[in-house]
């Protein structure tokens, strides 16, 4: 059966192992959506969260790159507290703070995310290999779910990447455009956060 083209960013696979709450600087100059990949910003944003501990803040990640990868947003509150579909790009807040996102942020928690189907897809082989996301289309402001996907012509051997590769998805079709993938932080680029369950 061949494998559709519907992405919707990552999702977590399995067991949640641990989340955690996390500001967004005000005025941060890109929207975030629930299922979209975050890494700690380099802005300097360090708050107070609702538990009463001080995180610093995150950011999409936008190129791919291994850094201080935190996980996948689970869901997103506005400056207030208040439950909202995604937050706006350049969302004003409170001045400090555009809003706050629940992100699944153990090191070792993994997700389901569809490969983009541009160049050569992913194959069997790549297990265990590491790849960068890709944001080429943006979320949905209807749904408010990301479509962020896993750049299938990154694959490499290297540590410079965000990702590792887990395994397939048991329902698609490798080797071919847009199959789904298991993969988790690269361990060498997981920010080393307190990545408490909720």
């Amino acid at each position: 059966m061949a494998n559709t083209d519907a992405p919707f960013g990552f999702i977590p696979y399995g067991q949640l192992l641990g989340a955690n709450w996390y500001p967004v600087a005000t005025a941060y100059g890109t929207a975030i959506f629930v299922g979209d990949w975050v890494e700690i910003t380099n802005t300097g944003l360090v708050c107070k969260i609702f538990d009463g501990e001080t995180r610093m803040g995150v950011e999409i990640d936008a190129t791919g790159a291994a850094g201080d990868e935190l996980g996948a947003v689970l869901a997103i509150l506005d400056h207030n507290g208040d439950p909202v579909k995604y937050l706006p790009a350049s969302s004003a807040g409170d001045g400090v703070v555009a809003g706050y996102v629940l992100v699944a942020d153990h090191p070792l928690q993994t997700y389901l995310v569809q490969e983009d189907g541009a160049g050569t897809p992913i194959a069997a082989a790549s297990v265990g290999l590491n790849v960068a996301m890709i944001s080429t289309h943006s979320g949905s402001t209807t749904t408010g779910r990301s479509k962020q996907e896993i750049d299938s012509d990154s694959v490499n051997t290297t540590n410079t990447l965000a990702l590792r590769i887990v395994q397939s998805y048991k329902d698609d079709t490798v080797g071919s455009a847009y199959c789904r993938w298991i993969v988790m932080p690269n361990p060498n680029a997981h920010f080393k956060s307190s990545a408490t369950a909720i």
